[in-house]
């Protein structure tokens, strides 16, 4: 009896010496049987936005500060009103530089504005689908099978 488990030991390692050597696995291969993790169940998370938020606001607050500033700089350049406010030695081309000056300024503050506002929006909708990806994230309950064993898993996020 000790002869033949000797004997298959010794043909078993024979086997394993002949045999071709497999491919190593590489960490891109999937696993045979379609087992997965639960991270892989609850898909990539979405970015948050904050930084679209943040960058938004200040975009845009900004961009009303400046272009209030080029409309009150543009009527207070008015002829009407150009000589009380600089003086009685300005001249005609002088008030009129200032409210090209006061349009321009008045442009730029409104392209800051819709484009912070943009932002703005585009951050708000980015963390709405955030927050409904972690409500609906936070608590999974799924089967855990591998080789040899089985169950269920619980996972959480707070």
């Amino acid at each position: 009896m000790m002869v033949l488990g000797n004997l298959s030991a010794g043909t078993a390692a024979v086997a394993l010496a002949l045999a071709p050597a497999r491919p190593p696995l590489n960490s891109d291969t999937e696993i045979p049987g379609g087992y997965h993790e639960m991270i892989d169940l609850r898909g990539t998370e979405p970015p948050d936005g904050d930084n679209k938020i943040t960058l938004g606001s200040v975009l845009f607050s900004l961009g009303l500060i400046q272009f209030a500033g080029g409309m009150t700089s543009f009527v207070l350049a008015s002829p009407d009103r150009c000589a009380g406010v600089y003086g009685a030695s300005v001249t005609e081309k002088t008030c009129s530089g200032l409210q090209i000056y006061g349009l321009v300024g008045a442009a730029l503050g409104g392209l800051m504005s819709v484009s912070g506002g943009a932002l703005l929006g585009i951050g708000l909708v980015q963390r709405q689908k955030h927050r409904k990806w972690m409500r609906e994230a936070g608590l999974a309950i799924g089967p855990m099978v591998g080789p040899g064993h089985g169950g269920v898993t619980l996972g959480f996020r707070f």
